[in-house]
């Protein structure tokens, strides 16, 4: 039933996309063919799927629960490797997975705060992952001109509506250092995607 769910939500998803004015800024500070982390809130997920296109190998995270499959198929059928777990610091498993998916030459694009929250609030496990795999991490913040905001999510999640415009902004790679511990870098990559969604919003007040 979830994977039906899953294939609804990606027609839908498709549909939408036909109608929406997609404008990526920074685009060139992620070449299409080398590997990153990638960071964004869960509330955007969706900017993802309208911006990665350009990737040509690219791996996503979704949970081992049958809920999982809402955002399993339809990157599945865009294209993504899936990789079934979670990106807690504590689930080694997961990790393992995704460290070595990046190596593979894989962008993995995960939300910060997800799966479940609190939102806005980064877990240390995609951190984990750059530092671990060598491979930079990049920011991306996304702003919608016209949007559904789910409200009873605990993300309240945005959906941009048909024929609206998006925006969504890619921040330069950055290093995560061997020598420095995870914990450190929790505030500072909060602040960046914090900083980068806001500047995505204000771009798109001035539409």
């Amino acid at each position: 039933m979830y994977r039906l769910y899953g294939l609804l939500v990606y027609y839908i998803i498709m549909l939408i996309k036909l109608t929406l004015k997609v404008e990526i800024i920074g685009k060139e500070n992620m070449k299409e063919d080398e590997p990153y982390v990638l960071a964004l809130w869960h509330n955007k997920v969706v900017a993802t799927i309208l911006a990665l296109g350009f990737i040509k190998k690219r791996a996503g995270l979704a949970s081992p629960s049958a809920d999982g499959e809402l955002i399993s198929v339809p990157l599945e059928k865009l294209g993504y490797k899936m990789i079934r777990g979670s990106s807690g610091r504590d689930s080694v498993k997961g990790l393992v997975q995704l460290i070595k998916a990046v190596k593979e030459g894989y962008t993995i694009g995960t939300p910060l705060d997800g799966p479940k929250g609190p939102a806005f609030e980064a877990k240390q496990g995609m951190i984990y992952v750059a530092q671990k795999s060598g491979k930079p991490m990049v920011f991306m913040g996304a702003a919608y001109s016209k949007k559904w905001i789910l409200s009873k999510t605990w993300d309240k999640c945005q959906i941009p509506k048909p024929f609206s415009k998006v925006i969504c902004v890619i921040s330069e790679p950055m290093a995560i250092s061997k020598d420095v511990p995870v914990e450190e870098y929790k505030e500072i990559v909060e602040k960046k995607l914090n900083e980068i969604n806001e500047e995505a919003e204000n771009l798109i007040k001035k539409i």
